[in-house]
């Protein structure tokens, strides 16, 4: 589906969304207790749907109502290798095969869109040595489809720091399940170091112990037994990034929920933001961001790459240049959203460039807009397109705008009644 947007001052106060990736983790958690946990502050989007798929399909019990998320975990017992749709979701698809492997012995995990082509080879190389049959295929329907059987075996463990966190919290959630002791070794350098202390975090909160014996460096007892703990998700940076930039480039919004604490690595925001030369404040009433003139920086995006499109924005419409180094994960998103990010800026009367795993962007003093940009089917480019059209001088088209659906369903509405101008 198309919409056009216009030109339009966004002002007002907006809670931010929950944090998906939080969401993920605590509902992993929950599934692999005996018990029933209750998750507030929970927003159902596309990715969370593909989690709840694969732990209904693991034996959970999931009921919503609200906000509020209730998770019985191992609620039935699985007997057969269990099919596991993970929609176009990276993170569900990469932290269930060790899951599915410990629980089932394996399962058929179900893909679409461009998940496929993500990479797995991490565990391909992992396990097939261990025993594990690996197998990619394709479904009476046309989905992809990778099949795994085998046991998960304890042991030890060593992952490159240079690839996708998900594979080092696959292997953390699984580990205790086992009925050996194991330890696992993340190399360094570790990019999105974040992402796995957010797993860390998840498991010591239900009750999950792990001896961190060097730095990424983890001794994992076998035999555990997860506990049901109920919680309130926190905001999602990743998502309000989206809003605080827009206040970089001239609009007026408060973004509410947001945990000063926080193992997000997308509260780099702020620090990026205030680099380029914005003002952020945050208080009790949340967190604004304002700019009389942006300069443009050198900024290092490996550890939240989700950001790098709508920071980009910023960048473009900053004074000289600014450089986004550490964006080569990008390519391989919904899209290609290293190339997708720079392609969309010059349609929109920018100066961007990809050298390598950077993109260089030549400042702008204005955005032209007046153009329909590429259907890319991605969340991320969609949300850029609508705030870039926010501030440029025409009007803009935005493609695929159902994509939202993936990570902030509501977020046109939230637009809207922000002020922004769409049909």
């Amino acid at each position: 589906m198309d919409m056009t947007f216009f030109p339009a001052p966004l002002r007002g106060t907006v809670a931010a969304p929950a944090s998906k990736s939080e969401a993920h983790r605590r509902m992993i958690c929950a599934s692999l207790t005996k018990g029933t946990t209750t998750l507030g502050g929970f927003m159902d989007s596309d990715d969370m749907a593909a989690t709840a798929r694969c732990l209904k399909a693991l034996g959970a019990k999931i009921e919503q109502q609200d906000d509020a998320l209730t998770i019985t975990g191992q609620a039935k017992k699985i007997t057969k290798l269990p099919v596991l749709d993970c929609g176009e979701s990276g993170s569900t698809l990469r932290f269930f095969v060790p899951i599915a492997l410990a629980m089932t012995k394996g399962g058929i995990f179900r893909m679409h869109g461009r998940l496929s082509q993500r990479p797995m080879d991490v565990y391909q190389d992992l396990f097939v040595p261990r025993g594990v049959r690996w197998r990619m295929g394709v479904g009476c329907d046309g989905a992809a489809e990778l099949t795994v059987r085998g046991e998960l075996e304890a042991g030890h463990y060593v992952l490159p720091g240079n690839v996708s966190s998900q594979f080092v919290s696959g292997l953390l959630f699984a580990l205790p399940l086992l009925e050996e002791d194991s330890t696992l070794t993340v190399q360094p350098p570790v990019e999105s170091a974040g992402y796995i202390r957010m797993t860390v975090e998840a498991l010591q909160q239900s009750g999950i112990q792990l001896e961190e014996v060097a730095p990424f460096s983890w001794r994992i007892v076998g035999k555990q037994s997860y506990q049901a703990k109920d919680g309130q998700l926190s905001g999602d940076y990743s998502q309000a990034a989206v809003l605080l930039c827009a206040d970089a480039l001239g609009h007026q919004v408060t973004v509410t929920g947001l945990a000063k604490e926080t193992t997000q690595g997308d509260r780099a925001v702020l620090a990026h933001l205030a680099a380029l030369g914005a003002k952020v404040t945050e208080d009790a009433s949340g967190v604004t961001v304002a700019a009389d003139k942006l300069i443009g920086a050198t900024l290092d995006m490996a550890g939240c790459p989700d950001i790098v499109p709508i920071l980009a924005l910023v960048c473009q419409l900053a004074e000289g240049e600014s450089r986004l180094t550490g964006c080569g994960r990008l390519r391989l998103k919904e899209c290609d959203r290293l190339a997708a990010t720079v392609e969309t800026l010059n349609l929109l009367g920018g100066n961007a460039r990809a050298e390598g795993d950077t993109i260089v962007i030549q400042g702008v003093k204005a955005l032209k807009g007046g153009v329909k940009l590429p259907n890319y089917n991605d969340h991320r480019m969609v949300m850029l397109g609508m705030i870039a059209a926010s501030i440029a001088q025409e009007p803009v088209v935005a493609s695929s705008v159902e994509a939202l659906n993936k990570s902030w369903p509501e977020f046109v509405n939230v637009y809207q009644n922000l002020g922004g101008k769409a049909e």
